[in-house]
C-alpha cells in the first residue's frame, strides 16, 4: 500500500473533499415544498409498495435477527454488528485493534490469499467489508441470489478464518500510523477519528478516538487481532439484519452457515453512562499545505431515542444537515456570499454520546470570514427560531429524503440496520415518519434557545496559513 501526498494537489483535494462531503452527510435530493399531506401519503403509498417494515426471526442456533424479503432484484443484503467491541470498549492501549482489525481482517481469509480473496468476490459480483467504529465492528455482504452459496462460504471465512498475512498486515499498520501524524495527508480522518474525541469526550474511553495514538497503533501485533477475534466475535454480541430475494426459512438457514464455526460467547452488559460532548470556545489548527483550508466544527444534539431528537432533526436540517441545498450553511455561505466550496452537518450517534459534525471547504483566505458568518447564523437561529414555513420544508425534505434513500432493499437494510443498533423497534420507518409530523413550532424553537450557542462552538482548522 502506498502512501499518498495531497500536499502539492490542491484539485485533488478538492475532489477528496467532495467525496468527503458526500459521504460525511447523506446526500439529500432537492425537496420542493409540497402540502405535508401529500408527501405523507406518498411516503405511505411507498411504504405499502414495498412493505417495509421488517420481522423478527430466530434461526434453529437461536440467533435473533431481522429480515424483509424483496423480490424486485436478486439481491441479498446481510449486515452484521458485533456489539461492544468497538475502540471504546478496549484497553487505552489497544484502543486502534478494532480499526486495525477492520483493515487487516482481508488479508488472506482460510484458503484465500489477499489477492485471490478479492478476485473471487469480484468473479462473483459479490461486496464483503467491514468497518469498525468506538462501539461496534460491522460486516456487510451483498450478493446475486444464483452465487449466493459461493458468497456465503467467502463471508464466513471473512469471520472465522483470517489469516492476517504478516507482510502485508505490516505495510497496512505502517501506512494507518503515518495518516495518523500527518494532518496534511487526511485531514478529515484525524480530525474525525482523533483531534475531535480526545478534546471533547473529557476522561470517557471515546476519547482515545477510533485508532488510539500512533505510538500505541504501531506497538499492536497480529496475535492482538487473534486475540480480539477470539473475545468480541461472538454470536452473543451479533445483531443481525437479512434484507433482499430471500424467504423466512432460507434467512434462517443462512444465519446459521454464516455463523458456522463463531462460537456463542459470554453475554455482555454495558453500564456505561451516556456523556454530553464538552465544548468549549476553542480553535485549534493545523498546517496542510495548499490554497484551501478544511474546518471542522461540532454542536450538540438530542440522542437517536430522545423525544426532543425529531424537533433537533428539522432545526439541523434547515441549518444543514442532508447537504441540503436550501439550508444556511450552503445558501448563505456559499450561494450568498462564496465564502465556502462546500459544508454540511451530520449526526453523530454513539452508543452512549451523540453530537452534530460539521464541515467547510474553503479558501485560506476566507477561513475567518466563513467563521465569522457561520457564527452569526447560528446565533440568529438561537435568538430568532425558525419560522412555519421552515418547519413545513424541513418535515417534507426529511420525508422526501426518506423516500428518494429507501428505493432498494440494500438501502432499507442500511436502514433499519442502523435503527436497530440504536435500540428502534421494527415499526422504526414509520416511526420517523409520524414523529417527524408531530413537531411543533415552538419544540424546534426551545431546542434552539436551549442548545445553540454560537460563543461554545469547538473549531479545528487544517490550512496553509493556520500554522
Amino acid at each position: 500500500m502506498s502512501r499518498v501526498d495531497y500536499r502539492n494537489n490542491d484539485k485533488r483535494r478538492a475532489c477528496v473533499a467532495s467525496i468527503i462531503l458526500t459521504l460525511l452527510v447523506c446526500f439529500s435530493a432537492y425537496c420542493d415544498e409540497k402540502p405535508e399531506k401529500e408527501s405523507a401519503s406518498k411516503i405511505s403509498q411507498e411504504k405499502d409498495e414495498k412493505k417495509s417494515e421488517p420481522t423478527e426471526l430466530v434461526s434453529p442456533r437461536g440467533i435473533k435477527f431481522w429480515h424483509m424479503k424483496d423480490e424486485s432484484a436478486p439481491l441479498v443484503h446481510v449486515r452484521i454488528a458485533f456489539k461492544h467491541a468497538g475502540s471504546a470498549c478496549q484497553k487505552q492501549e489497544k484502543a486502534g485493534v478494532p480499526f486495525f482489525y477492520s483493515i487487516a481482517v482481508f488479508c488472506g481469509c482460510g484458503k484465500y490469499s489477499k489477492t485471490q480473496f478479492a478476485k473471487e468476490c469480484s468473479n462473483l459480483a459479490s461486496r464483503i467489508s467491514c468497518e469498525a467504529g468506538f462501539d461496534n465492528i460491522r460486516f456487510s455482504m451483498t450478493a446475486p441470489k444464483i452465487v449466493l452459496d459461493k458468497t456465503v462460504d467467502l463471508f464466513n471465512a471473512s469471520l472465522t478464518s483470517p489469516n492476517f498475512e504478516e507482510d502485508k498486515v505490516k505495510i497496512i499498520q505502517n501506512d494507518v500510523a503515518y495518516s495518523m501524524q500527518n494532518y496534511a495527508a487526511e485531514p478529515f480522518q484525524v480530525a474525525f477519528s482523533s483531534i475531535i474525541p480526545s478534546i471533547i469526550f473529557g476522561s470517557h474511553p471515546y476519547r482515545n478516538g477510533k485508532l488510539g495514538s500512533p505510538e500505541n497503533f504501531l506497538k499492536l501485533s497480529t496475535n492482538d487481532l487473534r486475540n480480539y477475534k477470539e473475545k468480541f466475535l461472538t454470536t452473543s454480541r451479533a445483531e443481525v439484519c437479512i434484507f433482499g430475494d430471500v424467504s423466512e426459512d432460507e434467512a434462517k438457514s443462512l444465519i446459521d452457515r454464516i455463523f458456522t464455526n463463531i462460537p456463542t460467547g459470554e453475554s455482555v452488559k454495558i453500564s456505561e453512562q451516556y456523556v454530553s460532548p464538552t465544548l468549549n470556545p476553542e480553535i485549534r489548527k493545523y498546517y496542510a499545505e495548499g490554497q484551501q483550508s478544511s474546518i471542522f466544527f461540532i454542536l450538540k444534539t438530542e440522542r437517536p431515542l430522545s423525544k426532543k431528537r425529531y424537533a433537533a432533526e428539522i432545526l439541523y436540517r434547515i441549518l444543514g444537515e442532508g447537504y441540503n441545498f436550501k439550508g444556511l450553511i450552503l445558501s448563505k455561505l456559499r450561494t450568498e456570499n462564496g465564502l465556502v466550496y462546500g459544508g454540511g452537518i451530520t449526526s453523530v450517534d454513539l452508543e452512549h454520546s451523540s453530537y452534530m459534525f460539521g464541515i467547510l471547504q474553503t479558501d485560506n483566505s476566507k477561513v475567518q470570514a466563513a467563521i465569522d458568518l457561520l457564527k452569526k447564523i447560528i446565533k440568529d437561529l438561537k435568538v430568532n427560531g425558525i419560522n412555519e414555513k421552515e418547519l413545513q420544508f424541513a418535515k417534507n425534505n426529511i420525508k422526501g429524503n426518506l423516500m428518494v434513500r429507501l428505493r432498494t432493499s440494500d438501502d432499507l437494510c442500511s436502514f433499519y440496520f442502523r435503527k436497530k443498533l440504536q435500540g428502534f423497534g421494527a415499526n422504526a420507518l414509520e416511526d420517523e415518519i409520524k414523529k417527524i409530523d408531530s413537531v411543533k413550532l415552538e419544540e424546534v424553537n426551545a431546542f434552539a434557545r436551549k442548545t445553540l450557542n454560537e460563543n461554545t462552538l469547538f473549531i479545528v482548522i487544517g490550512g496553509e496559513k493556520t500554522s
